[in-house]
């Protein structure tokens, strides 16, 4: 039997209040995290093996199908809800949801080392009311932000975008141009000038089709925006 000893390594380079004896990143921590990573992939693999998108072209599903459903997008929308409610008069606060509060975030999370400081090492352990006093901020931010995730989520369509983006709907529903060089160089550029808009322009003629509030308007409403 391996003793328990001769698996652990030191590093004089490391001082308290890191690990002072740790495994050698080959072979067991290595192995360990192999092992985790194959069970992780083997879980989404038979995931999209068993639970696809219907996508069975003689019944396909109605276009509002997939309301609660979680999916990956849910992500991606509470990031793009400013676009969503700040638009109008309300435009003018938009930079603060989009710019701001993001830029603030990532600073205070960048000068965390520097506005708490390195802890000296001490061998007086937290008693569970004072890790738990601690563990309160992070508790209370992660629930905000799965609130957030999932209340700008569960109204999306998830898996009704088939019902009308499939081959059988045509070109400019699912089937990329013949001559992608060609459509961009002429069809798109003839649509800027008689539209008189450009992607992500909402002022002009009419609204973009390409700006971010109207595809999470479509994703919510695919039957009433599109």
């Amino acid at each position: 039997m391996t003793n328990r000893k001769t698996e652990l390594r030191s590093e004089e380079k490391y001082a308290p209040p890191y690990p002072q004896e740790f495994y050698a990143f080959w072979p067991k921590h290595a192995v360990r995290a192999g092992i985790m990573v194959a069970i992780l992939f083997a879980i989404i693999f038979l995931l999209a093996w068993f639970v696809q998108v219907p996508t069975d072209p003689n019944m396909p599903p109605l276009p509002t199908a997939g309301e609660f459903i979680p999916a990956p997008e849910w992500y991606l929308f509470f990031a793009f809800q400013p676009f969503w409610y700040l638009t109008g008069d309300n435009e003018r606060w938009l930079s603060i949801g989009t710019f701001w509060l993001p830029a603030l975030c990532f600073t205070f999370l960048f000068l965390v080392p520097y506005l708490l400081g390195r802890r000296k090492a001490s061998n007086v352990r937290l008693v569970t009311s004072k890790k738990l006093l601690l563990a309160l901020p992070v508790a209370l931010f992660w629930i905000v932000c799965m609130a957030g995730i999932v209340n700008s989520g569960y109204h999306a369509k998830t898996t009704g975008c088939s019902s009308c983006h499939n081959p059988m709907m045509g070109v400019r529903q699912a089937l990329p141009p013949a001559e992608m060089g060609e459509y961009y160089k002429v069809e798109r550029q003839r649509q800027i000038s008689i539209g008189r808009y450009r992607a992500g322009e909402t002022t002009g003629y009419v609204g973009s089709y390409k700006d971010a509030n109207w595809q999470l308007r479509h994703f919510y409403e695919p039957t009433m925006t599109w």
